[in-house]
């Protein structure tokens, strides 16, 4: 009996032991900090966030990173707006304070998979004015692998609106008045000529690859996912509203 007793200790222990090695080695176990990949400054740089804030107006931002010796800048674009901030990288966590007082600080948790490609875990916005803002949504994109949206058509519900070869974003093309054409007798009329037109046409320049804006008109970005929808779209923000919309 002693030495079943011993025999089934001895088993229990290094079934324990091996379960504690398993553990710590195992190169598919995403909870064992071993496997964890250090996310690094230079990673960042063919990436870009988009997010929306809760409140206010201008709530559509386009974040994205350029290189500053040794240190990495986020340059925060909204409509008519640009700030470019030091943002700090530590322990996978990118955070950056906008006016360097606290005020309004952002916070994005990272992850890096073994093929070097990054995912964002977590965002947070705090506004010290504001208890009510934060982000709605957040999402990063990867320039390598953000949809084309020149010279494209782009849809959402009956709103169509167009990225033409003169760099300028045609929106809500639909049948409209371009004109007058008097017609003689028998007609004898002044009769309203129409065509497929927009409603604007406001010249646009690109955000890096994958973004784009129009000074304080436009602003937007193709993104892999938004909210609800789990596939490539593009979001667009005019007059403070925020479209999805569908390449054509």
């Amino acid at each position: 009996m002693k030495t079943l007793k011993l025999t089934l200790s001895v088993l229990m222990l290094m079934a324990t032991l091996a379960a504690c090695k398993k553990g710590k080695s195992d190169p598919n176990d995403p909870g064992n900090p071993e496997n964890i990949q250090k996310v690094a400054k230079t990673d960042l740089l063919p990436y870009y966030i988009v997010a929306e804030r809760k409140t206010g107006d201008q709530k559509l931002a386009i974040m994205t990173f350029t290189q500053d010796g040794d240190g990495l800048k986020v340059n925060l674009h909204r409509q008519g707006y640009l700030r470019s901030i030091t943002a700090a990288l530590t322990d996978n966590v990118l955070s950056f304070d906008l006016d360097g007082t606290g005020t309004y600080t952002y916070s994005y948790k990272l992850e890096k998979n073994a093929s070097g490609q990054l995912t964002l875990k977590s965002y947070l916005y705090s506004d010290k004015t504001n208890t009510a803002q934060g982000f709605e949504y957040a999402v990063m994109a990867n320039t390598t692998t953000a949809q084309n949206y020149e010279n494209a058509d782009f849809k959402t519900g009956n709103l169509l609106f167009r990225f033409s070869a003169a760099k300028t974003i045609d929106w809500d093309i639909r049948e409209r008045q371009i004109g007058t054409k008097y017609y003689p007798p028998p007609i004898n009329q002044t009769l309203p000529v129409t065509a497929m037109a927009p409603e604007v046409s406001i010249p646009y320049y690109a955000i890096g690859t994958g973004g784009f804006k129009a000074n304080s008109d436009f602003i937007g970005a193709m993104v892999p996912n938004w909210k609800n929808v789990n596939s490539q779209v593009m979001v667009i923000e005019r007059s403070n509203i925020i479209y999805q919309a569908n390449k054509q």
